[in-house]
């Protein structure tokens, strides 16, 4: 019977679409309906149907549903009105999301620590911004996102997401030069005038230029509202686009055109990786200095990329995006065909009206929303206990994956001493191919196996275990590098010296932690600049000398030279841990796909989008929010030296604790995945699917009883005529 049914109704809105008549061909008969009932009811049933769509659809639904601007909609474009290319588009601007806001804006989070004197508790803030911009936002976009023209909604979010990266790119054509580091030299002791002086002469004002520095942590706040406008685009395409997606295809596909789209959205982050590490690896002033003049190179600590060009591409592809967007109508054409054959799985509370069968009733008498509804609607979705338990899984999951996304190319620069942009450049080789697998594998499982709501936890669950039994690689890494004066005293011999960059040998010199330039002597010692060695001079660029801090093999004080190339020791094992990486995040990722068709289908159908900008105002406000701030303050904590200005004050961190660091780490990601396996069990426990549908008529225990899930469709289409 459904299978008769689906065609009859497809045949009769493609007639629709042509602008032809409507002929009442009669149905077969359902082999499960003895009496031939079947017959005059669905026939009447899609008579009021039709009718309604020629009266009420004929002048808006059909021209309106056709791919288009205003008028202009020629027939040309009808064959890309459907599921698979709005697919493609949306999945495109997936991608150019991810690559700006988790790729660009992540890669980029040393270099605007550095250029613009930040803290990691702040700079995380920047990524925190999207998602309180998406908390603020979502659930008016998604409520009012609830009936057509939501692939309208999607375009404009995403020319306003396009404007956030034009204003993320804006710092850097609105401010001077770079520093280097508050200084354009190296400092050198200089203890006949008992004061820090630097290769380049830089006089003692310029290095103190208090309201200068204090200003450019201002853009803090310019960068906070590009985010802020790329969270308007974040929460319409994974609110409207999501639910728009899941009405325009069968049910059965949405854990694979989801898997799709959130695995297009993964890919962006590791293009950008991979393409923002090739950026960096361009001096930030490029475009207004002669780099031949710059003295750093990608290996100094100073170094500062050209951070600001990843913005500007990703405004470009997100306005070329916005109008292929724009031009999908009200809805696709398959959506009606859909919306007859679909099976609810809604949860079913214990205390329910059973024999209510009557369609949903408006927000108002007149269909227009209002207050009444959107809170009895909210406190609906809240009381459904497997949708409050995978959105409050999704809070912990979302609370350790911004946060560890957000400083991911960090910690590896940092625990396997690399260079910022190659720290970038492999995250991306690991993150692309990994986090799409898992994407994709979580949604294709769905598919292959047909799963409803209780196997889709299950696969959520593990997931999760797999996830957490492979969390101990974040104990891998090079080890803490030995640094006098950071990790070990200037003396071995002094037992009673503290660890401190002050010391007896350089307490004269008065140096500060404005600029690191790590310098290392014959024993490949490090130290943290010539002043903290000592030296007093130079004999040629990189080279210096007269250092009364260097201590021979006997502990005696030694007056040789030092060298600021070559110092750091490599470190096989990095990739090693990028494959374990590999599958550490593919893991993580199969649960993403399955997670979101869970909640799009354990609530009522007319509630799905609703549903959505719920789920993304709690997930954002308690988890993508948290994520960033508190993994950067973890990171605050493990920092060894800061970076402070003549004054004193704290800028930003040159040097952490390793073993803190992937302590910090393993502590946070694992309590929040722990957390995240009993709210999936129990939503699992508390899931209370609808009872099966029973024919109206034939002998009771006879196959006509229980349908199976076509049947059952076309006969709650019929029940509710």
């Amino acid at each position: 019977m459904a299978t008769e049914l689906t065609k009859y109704v497809m045949k009769e809105e493609e007639d629709l679409t042509n602008g032809n008549s409507f002929p009442l061909v009669p149905l077969p008969v359902s082999k499960g309906l003895r009496d031939g009932t079947t017959h005059s009811v669905a026939r009447d049933h899609h008579v009021k149907r039709l009718s309604s769509v020629s009266h009420g659809s004929r002048k808006m639904s059909v021209f309106e549903n056709r791919c288009g601007v205003s008028l202009w909609k020629p027939q040309c474009l009808r064959r890309f009105n459907n599921p698979s290319c709005l697919l493609f588009f949306f999945s495109l601007y997936a991608l150019s999301l991810g690559f700006v806001v988790n790729g660009i804006n992540n890669v980029n989070t040393s270099s605007i620590e550095r250029r613009f004197n930040l803290a990691s508790a702040r700079v995380g803030m920047i990524s925190s911004a999207y998602d309180v911009s998406a908390a603020i936002l979502g659930l008016l976009i998604s409520y009012f996102g609830s009936g057509r023209y939501k692939a309208r909604m999607v375009g404009v979010a995403v020319i306003i997401s396009s404007l956030g990266s034009v204003l993320m790119a804006l710092p850097h054509f609105t401010t001077g030069p770079y520093r280097l580091g508050g200084g354009s030299g190296t400092s050198l002791c200089n203890l006949a005038s008992n004061t820090t002086t630097t290769v380049s002469s830089v006089t003692a004002a310029e290095q103190c230029e208090v309201e200068q520095e204090n200003s450019l942590s201002h853009y803090l706040y310019v960068f906070i509202l590009g985010q802020m406008l790329h969270g308007v685009g974040g929460t319409t395409i994974y609110t409207v686009g999501v639910a728009l997606i899941d009405d325009s295809v069968n049910p059965s596909s949405t854990p694979l055109y989801l898997g799709i789209l959130y695995g297009s959205a993964v890919l962006g982050p590791g293009l950008g990786y991979v393409v923002g590490g090739t950026f960096l690896s361009y001096y930030v002033d490029f475009d207004i200095v002669d780099t031949k003049q710059v003295i750093l190179t990608g290996e100094d600590p100073r170094w500062v990329g050209a951070w600001w060009l990843g913005f500007i591409l990703a405004a470009g592809v997100n306005l070329l995006v916005a109008f292929p967007i724009l031009c999908f109508g009200a809805e696709l054409p398959s959506a009606g065909t859909i919306r007859v054959t679909r099976v609810s799985q809604a949860h079913t509370h214990r205390v329910e009206r059973v024999k209510d069968k009557t369609p949903a009733s408006p927000p108002t008498p007149d269909g227009k929303l209002s207050v009444r509804h959107f809170v009895r609607t909210s406190m609906s979705l809240l009381s459904n206990p497997c949708f409050l338990f995978i959105t409050l899984s999704m809070v912990t999951e979302g609370i350790s994956l911004s946060g560890v996304a957000t400083f991911m190319p960090k910690m590896i620069e940092n625990k396997f001493r690399v260079s910022a942009s190659w720290a970038a450049t492999l995250s991306g080789l690991a993150v692309v191919p990994s986090a799409a697998t898992g994407q994709f594998l979580g949604g294709f499982i769905a598919k292959r196996m047909n799963l409803g709501i209780p196997g889709l936890i299950r696969l959520c669950v593990l997931g999760m275990i797999l996830t957490l039994l492979s969390l101990a690689i974040v104990w891998i890494d090079c080890g803490q590098e030995e640094i006098v004066g950071v990790t070990s005293p200037y003396s071995a011999s002094l037992l009673h010296e503290k660890i401190s960059l002050t010391s007896h040998c350089n307490a004269a010199c008065h140096c500060n932690t404005d600029v690191f330039t790590r310098v290392c002597d014959e024993n490949n010692t490090q130290y943290f600049s010539p002043c903290h060695a000592g030296c007093t001079s130079t004999v040629q660029a990189g080279v210096f000398t007269n250092c009364s801090c260097l201590f021979s093999a006997n502990g005696e004080m030694s007056n040789a030279t030092v060298k600021s190339s070559a110092c750091r020791e490599s470190c096989d094992i990095l990739y090693p841990f990028l494959v374990l990486l590999f599958f550490l995040i593919g893991f993580n990722m199969i649960a993403v796909a399955p997670g979101d068709a869970i909640q799009l289908r354990c609530v009522p159908e007319e509630n799905k989008t609703f549903a959505q900008g719920l789920k993304q105002m709690i997930v954002r406000v308690l988890g993508t929010v948290v994520g960033p701030i508190l993994t950067g303050r973890l990171l605050d904590n493990t920092c060894k030296v800061w970076r402070q200005d003549c004054t004193g004050a704290a800028l930003s961190c040159w040097l952490y604790n390793t073993d803190m660091m992937s302590a910090s780490a393993y502590t946070g990601v694992a309590v929040t995945k722990v957390m995240s396996i009993t709210f999936c069990l129990l939503a699992l426990w508390l899931y209370r699917p609808p009872p099966p549908v029973v024919a109206p008529c034939g002998p009771a225990g006879s196959d006509a009883d229980v349908h199976q899930p076509e049947e059952r469709a076309g006969l709650k289409t019929l029940e509710h005529s």
